[in-house]
């Protein structure tokens, strides 16, 4: 097992500690991401994005270390936007479809956007992927880095293991409660992200009531120009986590029903 650790952090150019938490890392500034800007713009609060029941989005945190890789095979920045928005556009289809397939479950749409491919991947995803992994790789992880370089190795590690256990975890469960192999752990798993959003909800309201008037209401009106002018991108917005939890209770009410026939 430590040959391969081994040639796995000779291949990285990085140990493997700091390259497992710089994908927590922006794991977790993907889901702040999502859950503040992306929600803002698709429903005009906050609302818990992750998957998972942390708050992380693995797929941002695998994109960003994808990128880190790139910058230490492929100098040349051109090529490494090209190679990582490939790579990170792989890997969203791949995380999509196996959401859909197997476990029957649509976190993300981009169905209304131009350029898309079964509304799993399309050209601005591409062209984001390419512009943050690169910016990262190049100007953000060396930062990270030296913060890392700073801190005691043991902690580093013991911090490391905590999070890999703790991710592994989540996503057993997860998984689990997505596949509804436990009535009960889906149960959870709703009240959760239900109890998540109306959290979140509160704290965007509490927010916008402390803004001053004026910006309120040119914040208001840019958000308004805004979906008037993309009427038909936003005709099919990606589906929130609200509305796949009710989806699911509608399934499992389905469910009951046909079990006590």
């Amino acid at each position: 097992m430590m040959t391969y650790l081994d040639t796995f952090e000779r291949f990285a150019s990085m140990s493997l500690d700091y390259l497992f938490l710089s994908f927590m890392l922006y794991s977790f500034l993907g889901w702040l991401f999502e859950t503040t800007v992306i929600s803002l713009w698709e429903s005009g609060h906050f609302l818990n994005r992750g998957s998972l029941l942390g708050p992380y989005c693995p797929v941002y945190g695998g994109g960003a270390v994808l990128g880190i890789l790139m910058a230490y095979y492929i100098p040349n920045p051109l090529l490494q936007f090209f190679a990582s928005a490939c790579l990170c556009i792989c890997c969203e289809y791949l995380c999509a479809s196996i959401l859909e397939d197997i476990f029957h479950v649509k976190l993300w749409d981009y169905s209304g956007m131009p350029f898309n491919y079964k509304g799993h991947i399309c050209l601005l995803g591409f062209l984001f992927f390419g512009t943050a992994t690169t910016f990262i790789s190049r100007f953000v992880e060396p930062v990270v880095v030296r913060l890392f370089d700073s801190a005691p190795p043991a902690l580093i590690t013991t911090t490391a293991i905590l999070l890999a256990f703790l991710l592994a975890a989540d996503t057993i469960l997860s998984s689990i409660a997505f596949s509804r192999k436990s009535r009960k752990l889906l149960r959870f798993y709703i009240r959760y992200h239900k109890m998540m959003n109306r959290e979140f909800r509160n704290i965007s309201y509490f927010i916008q009531q402390k803004t001053p008037k004026r910006i309120r209401t040119d914040l208001a009106g840019m958000q308004e120009r805004i979906l008037r002018a993309n009427k038909t991108l936003n005709a099919r917005h990606i589906e929130h986590k609200e509305q796949i939890v009710d989806k699911v209770e509608d399934k499992v009410a389905s469910a009951k029903e046909r079990f006590k026939k």
